[in-house]
C-alpha cells in the first residue's frame, strides 16, 4: 500500500496541546510535484487507518478541486470521500476531502486551526492523543527486506550455528 514511497513527516496530537501538527507536513512533496502521497494515522486506543492516493503532481497547493477518489484505504479512512484539497504550507488545510466522518470528527480534515485540541477538527473528546504519518513518493526510501529474504538469512545463521557447534 504505502511502497515506494518514505516518511515525509510524523507527529503526535495531544488532545490536551495544540500546535503540534508541523508546517510543511509533506516536506518537499510539493516542490519534487510527487505524483502519490499516503497517510497513516494510529489513535491510542488502537483506531488507526491508512490511505493512499495517485496522480497528485498537478494538484499541489490547490483546493476546491475536482474530489479524487483514494487508491487504497484501510480502518476509518475508508470512510474519506472526495480528495479537495492539498497544500504543504501552514496557512490553510494541508489536505481535506469533500465528506469524511470518522468516530472522533464529523468532518474529518487537518488543519492548523485546533479543535478540541485536535489538528483534525474533532468534533468528539476522549481520542488522547495520534500518530500522524505522511509518505510521498518523493521522500527517500528506505531498503527493507522482503519477508521471504529475511526467512532465508534466519535459516542460514541457524545451519552456520549448527555447524559450529558440530566442529567443537
Amino acid at each position: 500500500m504505502l511502497s515506494g514511497m518514505g516518511i515525509a513527516t510524523q507527529w503526535t496530537d495531544r488532545e490536551a496541546t495544540t500546535g503540534e501538527m508541523p508546517n510543511k507536513i509533506w516536506g518537499t512533496a510539493d516542490v519534487a510535484l510527487a505524483d502519490r502521497i499516503g497517510m497513516h494515522v494510529l489513535f491510542a486506543n488502537g483506531l488507526e487507518g491508512t490511505i493512499t492516493y495517485s496522480g497528485v503532481a498537478g494538484l499541489w497547493n490547490r483546493s476546491n478541486f475536482a474530489g479524487k477518489s483514494y487508491d487504497s484505504a484501510t480502518g476509518f479512512f475508508t470512510a474519506a470521500s472526495g480528495l479537495h484539497f492539498l497544500f504543504n504550507n501552514n496557512s490553510t488545510l494541508p489536505i481535506a476531502w469533500q465528506s469524511f466522518a470518522m468516530p472522533y470528527s464529523s468532518n474529518f480534515d487537518l488543519d492548523f486551526n485546533s479543535s478540541r485540541g485536535s489538528h483534525f477538527r474533532a468534533s468528539q473528546s476522549g481520542w488522547g492523543s495520534a500518530v500522524f504519518t505522511t509518505y510521498t513518493s518523493a521522500a527517500p526510501t528506505l531498503a527493507v527486506p522482503e519477508p521471504g529474504s529475511l526467512a532465508l538469512a534466519g535459516v542460514a545463521l541457524a545451519g552456520l550455528a549448527a555447524m559450529r557447534r558440530r566442529t567443537r
